[in-house]
C-alpha cells in the first residue's frame, strides 16, 4: 500500500484542532473572557463559531451542575455537540430505561428537570412539559437553551448574561 501524507496531515490536523479546543475550554474555565479567547484564536476559527461554542460549553456545564445539585444527574445527562461539525448544540437525555424508575419518579421526573434547569436559567426547547416528558421516555435527545428571559449582551464574553 502506498504511504499517504494525507493521512498523517489529517491526522495531525484533527490532534491539534481538539488541543485547541482543550485550550479555549480551559481559558474560559479560568476566568478569561470569551471575546479575548476569540481575538486569540483569531485565523483558526471565525469569532461567530469560538463564540457559539463557547457559550454551548457554559451552557453544557451549568445545567450539569444545576442537575448534580439536586441529584438528577442520576437519571439525567447533558452533552453538547463540537465545534465544527454544525451547529452546536447542548442536548439532555434520559441515562437509563424508563422502567427502571419507580412510578413516583417517573410522574415527576420531567416537572423537576423543568424546575431544576429554570433555577439555573435554562429552558428545554419543546413546546410544553408534555413533550418534554414524552420525548424523554421515548429515547430523544432534547435541546436545552437560555432561558427566554434572560437578557442578551454584547461584550464582555457572554453570549447571554446569568440570571442568578
Amino acid at each position: 500500500m502506498t504511504y499517504l501524507h494525507t493521512r498523517e496531515a489529517a491526522e495531525e490536523y484533527l490532534r491539534v484542532r481538539e488541543n485547541l479546543f482543550l485550550a479555549m475550554r480551559t481559558d474560559r474555565s479560568n476566568g478569561i473572557a470569551a471575546d479575548e479567547i476569540a481575538s486569540t484564536a483569531a485565523g483558526t476559527y471565525s469569532r461567530p463559531i469560538i463564540m457559539e461554542y463557547l457559550s454551548s460549553i457554559e451552557l453544557r456545564d451549568e445545567a450539569r451542575a444545576a442537575l448534580r445539585e439536586e441529584e438528577l444527574d442520576r437519571w439525567v445527562g447533558v452533552r453538547s455537540t463540537g465545534a465544527g461539525r454544525g451547529p452546536r448544540a447542548v442536548l439532555l437525555a434520559l441515562t437509563c430505561e424508563p422502567v427502571e424508575l419507580q412510578d413516583s419518579e417517573r410522574h415527576t421526573l420531567p416537572e423537576r428537570l423543568a424546575r431544576t434547569l429554570a433555577r439555573a436559567g435554562i429552558e428545554p426547547y419543546v413546546t410544553d412539559r408534555t413533550a418534554l416528558a414524552g420525548m424523554l421516555y421515548d429515547g430523544e435527545e432534547v435541546r436545552l437553551r437560555r432561558a427566554s428571559s434572560q437578557v442578551l449582551v454584547s461584550g464582555g464574553g457572554c453570549a447571554a448574561m446569568r440570571n442568578r
